[in-house]
C-alpha cells in the first residue's frame, strides 16, 4: 500500500531567510547613510560612517546574509514549488509530476548538514529531495534508503566476487577489505566501525568511525555514496557488525 507523506512548513529554514534579509536591511541603511538617506535614526546624529567600518561590515554581513537566504534558508525558497504530497510505493516515489523507480536508481547520498538525498538514475536529472520539507522526515529516510539499498545490493555483491573494488564515494569495497584513499584497510585489521553524530545546534556533523591496527579514521558521511549498502555489507562481513 502506498505511503504518503504531506508537505510540511520549514519553519527553521524561513526564520534563516527572515535573518538574512534583517542583515541585508542593515547593510543597505549603513550604506545609503553616503547618500543621504537614513533608515535608522540613529544614524542621523551626525556621526560619520568610518571607511574602515563600513568595510568590515561589508565583508561580514554580505556573506553572512547569502549563507542564511541561500544555504540555510534554501528549504523555505525550494517549499514555493514543492508539490503538496510524496507518494512512497513498493517500487518508488512520486513528488508531483515526477516518478523514480528504485530500480532505476544508482547513486545515493544523504547530505547531513542540510538534511537532503540526492538521487542520482540511469535516466534523467538527479532528484534533491530535502527532507525538511516532508512531515514524518525520518521515516521517510528509512523507507527510500531501505528499498534502494535492497535494490543495489546483490549488484554490489557481484561485482565484489567477480573480484571489483565497489566505489562508494569516498571509500572504496572489495572482498580483501575497505579501500580509504588508495590504501586497503584488511577485513581482518579493523576491529570497531560506528557512526558518529555530533551537533553545534546549527550544523550536523556525521561521521563513519574506522578503528583499524590501532588507527582511527574519520569520514564524512555526507560524501559516502549508497552508504544503506555499505553499512549492510559491513554488518555482514565484520564480526562486530
Amino acid at each position: 500500500m502506498p505511503i504518503r507523506h504531506a508537505r510540511i512548513f520549514p519553519r527553521h529554514a524561513f526564520y534563516c531567510v527572515l535573518g538574512g534579509l534583517v542583515v541585508v536591511y542593515a547593510l543597505c541603511a549603513v550604506l545609503l547613510v553616503f547618500a543621504g538617506v537614513y533608515l535608522f535614526p540613529f544614524l542621523s546624529d551626525g556621526e560619520d560612517v568610518s571607511e574602515d567600518g563600513l568595510l568590515f561590515l561589508a565583508v561580514v554581513a554580505a556573506p553572512l546574509a547569502l549563507y542564511l537566504i541561500f544555504w540555510r534558508g534554501s528549504d523555505f525558497l525550494a517549499w514555493w514549488r514543492t508539490p503538496r504530497v510524496l507518494t512512497l510505493g513498493a517500487h518508488g516515489l512520486q513528488v508531483g509530476r515526477r516518478i523514480i523507480a528504485f530500480a532505476d536508481v544508482t547513486r545515493l547520498r544523504h547530505r547531513h548538514s542540510r538534511n537532503h538525498m540526492l538521487i542520482a538514475t540511469r535516466r534523467g536529472r538527479p532528484m534533491r529531495l530535502r527532507l525538511d520539507l516532508w512531515d514524518h522526515a525520518f521515516a521517510l529516510r528509512t523507507e527510500i534508503e531501505e528499498a534502494i539499498g535492497r535494490v543495489l545490493r546483490s549488484d554490489v555483491e557481484r561485482r565484489m566476487h567477480a573480484g571489483d573494488t565497489v566505489g562508494f564515494g569516498v571509500l572504496g569495497m572489495n572482498a580483501e577489505g575497505l579501500v580509504h584513499k588508495g590504501q586497503l584497510i584488511a577485513w581482518s585489521s579493523i576491529d570497531t566501525v560506528r557512526t558518529q553524530s555530533a551537533t553545534d545546534g546549527i550544523l550536523v556533523d556525521e561521521q563513519l568511525v574506522i578503528v583499524a591496527n590501532g588507527q582511527t579514521r574519520r569520514i564524512d558521511r555526507s560524501k559516502i555514496e549508497n552508504e544503506p549498502v555499505l553499512l549492510a555489507c559491513l554488518m555482514q562481513r565484520l564480526p562486530a557488525g
